[in-house]
């Protein structure tokens, strides 16, 4: 009789792994329009897309001693960031449009399954639920952080807007919810409260009322 056990465990690593990938896929997006913002060659914009979309789950794993860190393991995390490069590199300008807006809405996709998937591997390396909430925030923001630092651009952490804390909510709702009703559905209710939050403070320009500041 087959150990449900290990079909659970290989079921959950198939999920971790999926959404991993979707992830890095989404923020090398976004990291390939912001070096084709910045006008770099074919080489620099692969560069960023690659630090983008591997850069929360390389601090991720190296947080909780996973090593050789994943796209070591994984080459096809790289390869994906690069093949993302160089498709969004082969839309022109005309075909792009506002790249700025489709650089902010692939950059909310990215922080929500980061998001959920940092806080779902803390929770499996046993940490306490809060500081899986703090990895999910921490996991989702950081490659953005560094594609925004290489194209020396203000960090978008660094902004007054909804941004850490819609990945602080997608995680805590992941957490919080009982583990009994299944990864999936725990993943699609913080990826939907991260979106929920995020997109509509790109859209509308929400941002917390405190503290107050004298140019205001």
């Amino acid at each position: 009789m087959m150990d449900l056990t290990v079909v659970t465990d290989i079921d959950l690593q198939a999920a971790f792994d999926q959404l991993a990938l979707i992830g890095t896929a989404v923020f090398a997006i976004s990291g390939a329009l912001l070096g084709l913002r910045n006008r770099m060659d074919i080489v620099g914009v692969s560069f960023v897309a690659t630090v983008t979309g591997v850069g929360g789950g390389t601090l991720r794993d190296l947080l909780l001693g996973a090593t050789p860190v994943s796209w070591v393991e994984r080459p096809i995390e790289i390869a994906i960031c690069i093949i993302c490069a160089v498709v969004v590199s082969l839309f022109n300008a005309k075909m792009l449009g506002r790249r700025m807006q489709w650089l902010l809405y692939a950059d909310a996709a990215g922080l929500a399954l980061f998001c959920v998937l940092g806080a779902a591997k803390a929770e499996e390396a046993g940490a306490h639920a809060m500081v899986a909430i703090l990895f999910g925030a921490m996991s989702a923001s950081f490659g953005g952080l560094l594609r925004d630092v290489i194209c020396n651009e203000a960090p978008i952490i660094m902004r007054k807007e909804i941004y850490i804390t819609a990945a602080l909510a997608g995680a805590a709702v992941y957490v919080l919810l009982p583990a009994s009703i299944g990864f999936d559905i725990r993943a699609l209710a913080g990826l939907s409260v991260a979106l929920a939050l995020r997109i509509p403070a790109i859209r509308y320009g929400w941002n917390l009322p405190f503290p107050k500041y004298d140019d205001e």
